[in-house]
């Protein structure tokens, strides 16, 4: 077993440290296993702002003193907020409906025969990205046709 009471109080805490502080204290703080998980993460955010709000780092001895206490220190569980209770939409009062008028069967029949057929219309996406290929490619072949118009026109000339 390691023998901690031999380690400098003045050399800076490790991580793992700093975590099994936040997680004894988060275990007196706790009364659920599941709330104490939930602040294992808070107190450790806690320890690190504290100390980083000091222009200070933890050290051996700050967390040999939290170790030793019995119940978290008030400083900490000041700086402890409970979660807001998130916003329930209100329940929307039903408003009656109107009743349906039934229809007899032949009513029905004459309804559906009545409608016209609606034949469907093919969409076609507009696609950003194919006109501006398009645009560019358009571009590109004009330049090409000008610049085939030019080299016949200097091939002429060559063959007199």
């Amino acid at each position: 077993m390691n023998n901690f009471s031999s380690i400098d109080q003045n050399r800076l805490a490790t991580a793992k440290q700093i975590w099994a502080a936040s997680c004894h204290c988060s275990s007196l703080h706790a009364s659920t296993p599941s709330e104490r998980f939930g602040l294992n993460k808070v107190f450790h955010a806690i320890l690190n702002k504290f100390y980083d709000d000091q222009d200070a780092k933890m050290t051996h001895g700050d967390v040999q003193n939290i170790f030793e206490h019995d119940v978290v220190p008030a400083h900490f569980v000041s700086l402890v907020r409970k979660p807001k209770a998130s916003k329930k939409a209100k329940a929307k009062t039903a408003k009656p409906k109107a009743a349906k008028a039934t229809q007899t069967v032949e009513e029905a029949i004459e309804n559906i025969d009545s409608k016209k057929v609606i034949k469907p219309v093919a969409k076609v996406a507009n696609n950003s990205v194919a006109k501006k290929m398009d645009k560019r490619i358009i571009a590109l072949e004009t330049k090409v046709s000008e610049v085939d118009s030019k080299l016949d026109a200097i091939l002429a000339i060559l063959q007199k």
